[in-house]
């Protein structure tokens, strides 16, 4: 679910160019618009900015058509021109609407602190995400305070049956939901050796999950990475996210697994509060899952 590293590094990730699953196409699309937005993602991807030459590469458009919408881009701030390097980077006003995505989503704007003190007390990443179709994004992160430590970018996705965040939220669906999810996928893709790669032992697995509380990760989705993530939920008891802590599996040791566990739980319990979750006020069926999370808890 996330790469290690000691400083940033480079690289792009694989671009968006049709629309994921839960997602609903445009019905009149405009392709100007869907090109420019497809520069931006793109350009996100690069750490230090990128070319015209590579985006026209990446994108599969002309130089010419590349050049004139990144022209555009920087007339409203969403693209900078870097000319020492003759790259083009993400704008100011793309930071700007980061902090005002960070005041306005109550999710994000709770989870941060939550996210801040996990670190704090258990010395790993700390990740919060939500399920879109059948992947995870990534909402916010505070990184290990580690030398050897695991980063992942904000607005990244990845299959959700191969992460401890997706693994979580997976178990917390109705059986009928996760069915209609993977109808036409018997055969889920392998990320590493070690991922769950069919829908049957996914399921027998998931029961496992919502047994103990917590979903775990062992090198499923990156190789030498281990994860566990549980759900936070709304003040109605919906499961709306899931938080997770990541860690190199050199520093993984049978004490701090358990007291990263007992720290997680805390942490989405801590979350779930702060949304309105009030195990008081549940239906029973609501309930009976809030009696295993409590336990998980305990």
């Amino acid at each position: 679910m996330a790469r290690m590293s000691r400083t940033p590094g480079n690289g792009t990730l694989p671009s968006t160019k049709q629309p994921r699953a839960g997602r609903v196409a445009a019905k009149y699309p405009v392709k100007s618009l869907a090109k420019a937005l497809r520069i931006l993602d793109t350009v996100g991807r690069f750490q230090h900015g990128t070319s015209i030459a590579a985006l026209s590469q990446e994108l599969k458009m002309g130089k010419s058509t590349v050049h004139r919408l990144l022209a555009t881009l920087r007339e409203f701030d969403l693209i900078w021109f870097d000319p020492t390097t003759s790259n083009y980077a993400l704008g100011s006003r793309i930071l700007r609407w980061s902090d005002l995505l960070v005041q306005q989503n109550v999710l994000v704007r709770h989870g941060l602190p939550v996210l801040r003190d996990l670190v704090s007390a258990g010395r790993e990443t700390a990740n919060l995400a939500v399920l879109d179709g059948s992947d995870v994004l990534y909402i916010a992160q505070f990184e290990s305070m580690e030398r050897l430590r695991l980063s992942e970018a904000v607005g990244t996705r990845h299959p959700a049956h191969s992460t401890a965040l997706g693994k979580a939220l997976l178990a917390s669906m109705p059986e009928r939901e996760f069915d209609e999810l993977y109808a036409k996928a018997d055969v889920l893709k392998s990320l590493t050796a070690n991922t769950i790669n069919h829908k049957r032992h996914l399921k027998e697995h998931l029961q496992k999950v919502r047994n103990e509380g917590v979903a775990y990760d062992f090198e499923e989705n990156v190789a030498g990475v281990v994860c566990l993530g549980a759900v936070v939920r709304d003040f109605t008891g919906k499961p709306i996210a899931a938080m997770s802590v990541s860690l190199p599996i050199q520093r993984l040791r049978g004490d701090n697994l358990i007291t990263l566990k007992e720290h997680l739980l805390e942490a989405v319990k801590r979350l779930s509060a702060e949304l309105g979750y009030n195990p008081a006020d549940l239906s029973p069926q609501i309930a009976e899952a809030d009696r295993q999370f409590s336990r998980a808890v305990s």
